[in-house]
């Protein structure tokens, strides 16, 4: 599991991530890390993943992220 700190440094870079079996969706998602939000029980992380229209974003907290790897840009 990624700690909240290493997701937090990753707002505005177009990642990878990782995601764990119980996480809802795909098990990997790309795309840009649009921002993050403290709660009281961790980080929700904002991405808005490759190819998706404007404002399709996709949250998850951060205990579901196995993983999170910058990018190159999009191919």
């Amino acid at each position: 599991m990624v700690k909240p700190e290493e997701l937090e440094a990753l707002v505005g870079e177009r990642v990878i991530l990782r995601l764990a079996s119980g996480a809802p969706g795909k098990h990997t998602v790309t795309g840009r890390i649009v921002g993050v939000v403290r709660a009281l029980d961790g980080l929700v992380v904002t991405v808005s993943p490759d190819g998706a229209e404007p404002g399709q974003n996709l949250t998850y907290h951060y205990h579901y992220v196995d993983s999170a790897e910058r990018a190159g840009p999009p191919s």
